[in-house]
C-alpha cells in the first residue's frame, strides 16, 4: 500500500475535518457478524503484535451503528470482534 498511503492519509484527514468517522480494521474475513462485537476509539485499542482480525459483516454493522448513533464523530474508530 506504499504508493497509496499518502492518498489514504489525505482522505482520512478530509473525513475527520468534516466531522466524519474514519474506520480502521484489522485483517478482514468473510466470517459471520460477531455477537460480542464492539467499536472503540483509537486510544482504546488493545495493544497486540498483530491487529485483531474482524469479519466484513462486523465492520459493516459498526459503520451502520455509527451512522445511526454517532459516537466517534471526527475521530478514528476500530471495530473489534469482541
Amino acid at each position: 500500500m506504499r504508493a497509496e498511503l499518502a492518498d489514504k492519509v489525505a482522505a482520512d484527514g478530509e473525513v475527520l475535518r468534516a466531522g466524519g468517522t474514519v474506520f480502521h480494521a484489522g485483517p478482514l474475513s468473510d466470517g459471520p457478524l460477531s455477537p460480542a462485537r464492539r467499536t472503540v476509539g483509537l486510544d482504546a485499542v488493545p495493544r497486540r503484535l498483530f491487529p485483531a482480525g474482524v469479519s466484513r459483516a462486523t465492520v459493516a454493522a459498526a459503520m451502520l451503528d455509527e451512522a445511526e448513533d454517532p459516537r466517534f464523530a471526527g475521530t478514528v474508530a476500530i471495530p473489534l470482534p469482541r
